[in-house]
């Protein structure tokens, strides 16, 4: 019998007796009170180390199941809106984006849900720079969501072939049906992303706007958000469904569309989009504060205007003074010169951007907050005014020039941290200023409720915006012109 010692890991003395029999090895240990196997001892540490990658790329691949690496496709539409623009989306387009900080958090989270904007016609739920991300989702501690929906004629194309077979007797709107599908869908599911279904705070911005009146009015969209954002929509819905189908069948008989494929390729829609159908909405948002002010639901409403310098323009006594000195600015646009526009409150520029912005925005828009206050509703309307650092063009070929002074959209890509791309540089700290202002705002009114309190130059509630030029357009009819979709 032979004899031997050695050492293993952990510097262990163990003492091996062997004795050869019948071609077989017996190993004994001793001086020690387990009976172990080196090799066992490897082979656990092995399996325990399988384990943890496992379970690292299970955990791995759990979070990249929620983690989306591209946005979708948005729907069929074309951009820009000329001519020359080209088809882009596709049909398969009805998608929802969900941002959260954490899926299991403390305690449940409040949940922003975006409405993007453009007439209706085009853009998508993941726009960069026009829809929520991943920071912003942690910078807050909020959720966010964003969704597709169908745009131009394959959403809002009202005709009476359509009507038939519909179990609801209606056409058009199809795209407030799609929003509708969303906010229930947030409902049943936004819990297993750590939002709570009972803090829901719907906001969009131009048409998004328009999407807000809408599941504001919507009997379809009862119970499903508790507050609501309006950040410059539109209210003007004049199209009946009688009407809508009348003139879109005209529209497609002039463009000569047999299949509803063709439409992007023969011709822009260009018939009314949202309609009173009866169904998805039963009366106007003027009308229903007013007259049948009981189908506006109440809950928090907060009515943000963006337009372009409308902190200032002259007073109307003043009108009957100007000369057309005053509108000299775009006569020298016309025919370059050495002389600049003015920069000071006389800008002729100026002067016109705050006219049209209250003419189509401003003035129907406080009137309608006015309304909906007196009939109970709560709501804080508030008026953005910022100047930022340079001209920005947001609007691409839709305007040939672009803005000096407060701009559609410019609450919403400073919200969305989209501010400095527009520009094209860093941003100044009074651009910075006007976007931590407006983050504050919104994410305060969605997680209370309430308006942000606040001493700042930058934003005033309608109650101290001059009523003066309000009333001008008003008395004489112009809020006739108000913008429509």
């Amino acid at each position: 019998m032979d004899e031997d010692v050695f050492e293993v890991a952990g510097r262990t003395e163990y003492l091996y007796l062997v004795q050869e029999e019948e071609a077989q090895e017996e190993v004994q240990y001793a001086r020690h009170r387990h009976y172990i196997s080196p090799l066992l001892v490897l082979s656990r540490r092995c399996v325990l180390f399988i384990l943890l990658c496992v379970l690292a790329l299970l955990s791995l691949a759990s979070y990249l199941a929620y983690v989306a690496q591209t946005l979708p496709s948005g729907a069929a539409q074309v951009r820009p809106l000329k001519a020359e623009g080209k088809v882009l989306g596709q049909e398969d387009c009805l998608f929802i984006n969900v941002w959260t900080p954490a899926l299991q958090p403390a305690h449940r989270l409040p949940v922003m849900v975006w409405m993007h904007g453009g007439y209706l016609h085009m853009l998508s739920g993941g726009e960069p720079g026009y829809s929520p991300t991943e920071k912003l989702a942690a910078d807050t501690e909020m959720v966010f969501v964003s969704f597709n929906y169908r745009l131009n004629a394959f959403g809002f194309m009202a005709l009476n072939m359509l009507r038939e077979g519909s179990p609801s007797n209606t056409s058009g709107n199809y795209g407030f049906m799609d929003q509708i599908a969303a906010l229930k869908w947030v409902q049943e599911n936004i819990h297993v992303f750590g939002g709570d279904p009972e803090k829901v705070t719907i906001f969009g911005q131009s048409s998004g706007g328009t999407s807000v009146w809408t599941m504001m009015m919507s009997p379809l969209a009862k119970g499903l958000f508790r507050a609501a954002v309006d950040m410059s929509g539109s209210y003007v819905y004049k199209a009946t469904l009688e009407q809508a189908e009348s003139d879109n069948l005209l529209f497609l008989q002039r463009t000569g569309c047999n299949e509803l494929t063709d439409l992007p390729l023969r011709g822009h829609f260009v018939g009314p989009v949202a309609v009173v159908d009866g169904y998805v909405l039963e009366a106007p948002p003027l009308r229903g504060v007013g007259e049948e002010e009981r189908k506006l639901q109440r809950r928090p409403v907060c009515y943000r205007d963006d337009g372009a310098g409308a902190d200032f323009s002259p007073r109307a006594e003043n009108i009957s003074s100007w000369t057309w000195g005053d509108y000299s600015c775009d006569a020298l646009e016309l025919y370059p010169s050495s002389a600049p526009c003015p920069t000071g409150d006389r800008c002729p520029e100026r002067s016109f951007t705050s006219m049209v912005s209250d003419i189509r925005v401003t003035c129907p828009n406080n009137d309608l907050a006015r309304r909906a206050a007196g009939s109970g509703q709560p709501g804080v309307p508030v008026r953005c005014d910022a100047h930022p650092l340079r001209p920005v063009n947001v609007s691409g070929d839709l305007l040939p020039f672009p803005s000096r002074f407060s701009f559609h959209c410019l609450d919403t890509l400073s919200f969305f941290r989209g501010l400095e791309a527009a520009l094209g540089k860093k941003l100044s700290d009074g651009d910075r200023s006007f976007q931590d202002l407006i983050t504050k705002h919104l994410v305060t009114f969605a997680k209370t409720g309430q308006h942000a309190s606040c001493a700042c130059d930058y934003l005033s509630t309608v109650q101290s915006y001059s009523s003066a030029r309000c009333q001008l357009w008003e008395e004489n009819g112009l809020f006739a012109y108000a913008w429509t979709n």
